[in-house]
């Protein structure tokens, strides 16, 4: 009986504290205090201005997407007045492989023509014949020797701090490929 007595009393006790006072009170009362002070105030909304109309001339100004716009400014900014003198070749027609980068070309061949050697050179799928005198590179490489063993050529190039430099390239004879 008594182990019945304790679990009246257990209960008993139980009772009385769910009985009494919670903190979700307090949670409830400042809940509604914050409703209270959240309450949208309407303010005056400035008026909208006047539309003006802005005249776009077209033809007066260039197109900024078109694709040689930005190479163009960099190239005019970055040549400098005094340029190399080997640059006086740009009254002359561009050959083909100048706008091929050598390290894109590939020497698979030679043929002796009437004495002289003539390179034949694949670039972007295309073969081509390769004399001493022409120009191939992005660098402004003229061809001075085509022997049996590749071309020699001669570069001009800028460096870093934009002075001219001529430097020698060979190019030479790949095997099986």
């Amino acid at each position: 009986m008594r182990w019945l007595s304790r679990a009246g009393l257990l209960v008993a006790c139980s009772w009385l504290i769910a009985c009494g006072p919670s903190r979700q009170d307090d949670l409830h009362q400042w809940m509604q205090e914050q409703r209270k002070a959240s309450l949208p105030g309407a303010s005056s909304l400035v008026a909208p201005q006047v539309f003006k109309h802005l005249p776009y001339a077209q033809s007066e100004r260039k197109d900024p997407f078109t694709k040689h716009s930005l190479p163009a400014l960099a190239n005019a900014q970055a040549e400098p007045a005094t340029p190399h003198p080997s640059l006086s070749h740009k009254s002359r027609a561009r050959q083909p492989l100048e706008d091929i980068a050598l390290e894109s070309m590939h020497l698979v061949g030679m043929l002796e023509k009437q004495g002289r050697y003539v390179a034949l050179v694949r670039a972007n799928g295309i073969l081509h014949q390769v004399l001493p005198g022409q120009y191939i590179g992005k660098n402004l490489g003229k061809v001075w020797r085509v022997d049996e063993s590749g071309i020699a050529l001669r570069e001009v190039a800028q460096d870093a701090d934009g002075r001219w430099l001529e430097r020698d390239a060979y190019l030479r004879l790949q095997g099986g490929n």
